[in-house]
This record gives structure tokens, sequence and C-alpha cells, in this order.
């Protein structure tokens, strides 16, 4: 993986999924999101400014690979249908994008005491936080 980790571990995810209209679909949404959630935080780099597209082409663009996702991910769908919803339902998807990112920097955070507040949070990234950073002793190369 991007983290030289492997997949060791998994992500419980819960939401309130509306009135699921498929269990194995609502969790396969969520093992989705999980794994976009993960590229948007750790290596998907799409540059726009001013309403323009500065990323050069999609050939170098880098998304996670099967190796990068969580092995196993544990979806908690709770069912309180939305009113507002087409027979009740809500998306399932995006769940995985609230907390995934910001528990991602706690975590780096937790582990180097370097606060990274730009995403994806890259190795590069993180190797240039620690040797700025002059309350860290970590060796980086």
């Amino acid at each position: 993986g991007w983290w030289g980790r492997g997949r060791e571990g998994g992500e419980a995810g819960a939401g309130a999924g509306g009135g699921a209209v498929g269990r194995q679909q609502g969790e396969g949404e969520v093992e989705g999101g999980v794994a976009q959630a993960v590229g948007w935080a750790t290596c998907e780099n799409f540059i726009v400014e001013g309403g323009r597209v500065l990323t050069p082409n999609l050939s170098t663009y880098l998304i996670p690979t099967i190796g990068d996702v969580p092995e196993r991910v544990d979806s908690i769908i709770v069912e309180h249908p939305d009113p507002r919803g087409p027979w009740g339902v809500r998306g399932m998807g995006e769940m995985p994008f609230i907390p995934l990112a910001p528990a991602l920097v706690a975590a780096v955070h937790d582990a180097t005491g370097v606060w990274f507040d730009e995403l994806p949070l890259t190795p590069e990234k993180v190797a240039r936080g620690l040797k700025a950073c002059p309350l860290t002793h970590h060796q980086v190369e």
C-alpha cells in the first residue's frame, strides 16, 4: 500500500441508509466509497484552478489499487427511511468521505507529531513535513 503497511485492519462504516433496497448493494456502496475516499485522501490529485483543469493528463493520474484499500470493510447499515428520497432511500457511498480523511490525518499526527492540512497526504508530503518540523526526532531520508 501507499504507507508501506499492506492491507491490515479494516474500517467500520455506519450510516443512516434509509430503507435498504438491497443490503448487498448498500454494503457495496460503502466499500466503493471507502476506496474512493482512500484515493482522495492519499493519492488522487486532480488540480483545478479558476475553473480550468491543470492536471495534464489522466494516464499518470493515480487511483488506489486493491493493495491500498482495507482488506475488510464492516458496514453497519441503519435503516432510517428518508421521507424525501424515492422509496425512503438515501446515498450510502458518500458516507465514508466524511470521516476517512480526518481520521487518516489524525493517525499520521499521532504517529509523527506533525499536523498536515493539505490532501492528498502522500508519502512525499509526510516526509517533507517531518523534515520541516524541528520537534520531530524521526530519521527521514
